[in-house]
């Protein structure tokens, strides 16, 4: 019996980006495509593993890919995947990775306006769970927030929404999505209810 294991490399190469493209590289229409064209079966098997699942198209974790910027710019130029196997760039897509990076990795989506109620359970936790509950974050190395926590900290957490993560996490800067931070904004504003 032979078993292979790998992951597939099946990307085609996007055209080479033209100078008014450089100028500001979107994330949506940029970034996730890349993520998103046949990435590892290991981050696109829907299975829960060690490995942030984050290329299937119908359940993209933005704030999972935004908040690998600096790894995929590692991995954009020339360095190891972080897990077993190799990932691979075409140039035209590690350029625009690169440059995505050095332009701050924005998200540049603007979520519509949230109305009605935000709480804890329907709406927060669900994005604690994917984007800040892994092996070195809550959860792993990091402290377990739950509803008591987060409010204690209500002024750290409006500061970091407010910056979208660049200030106000005690475990350093973080790149958060505009859903992430609409909805903490939306749900302190409305006194944090469970």
């Amino acid at each position: 019996m032979l078993l292979f294991f790998s992951c597939y490399n099946n990307k085609k190469d996007v055209t080479k980006p033209t100078a008014d493209a450089l100028a500001s590289i979107s994330f949506r229409d940029d970034i996730v495509p890349i993520m998103t064209s046949g990435g590892c079966g290991c981050h696109n098997n829907g299975k829960s593993s060690n490995a942030v699942q984050f290329s299937y198209k119908d359940t993209i974790w933005y704030g999972t890919i935004q908040a690998r910027s600096t790894v995929l710019n590692n991995m954009a130029q020339g360095k190891d995947h972080p897990g077993e196997g190799g990932i691979y760039f075409t140039p035209a897509q590690a350029e625009l990775v690169k440059l995505w990076v050095s332009q701050g990795a924005k998200d540049n989506y603007v979520p519509p306006p949230i109305t009605g109620p935000v709480t804890y359970t329907t709406n927060i936790v669900p994005i604690y769970k994917t984007d800040c509950k892994g092996s070195s974050c809550h959860g792993g190395l990091g402290p377990n927030l739950d509803y008591a926590k987060m409010v204690a900290v209500k002024d750290d957490l409006s500061k970091m929404m407010a910056s979208s993560g660049a200030s106000g996490h005690k475990g350093g800067t973080l790149s958060l999505s505009a859903t992430t931070t609409s909805t903490f904004l939306a749900w302190i504003a409305q006194g944090m209810p469970q």
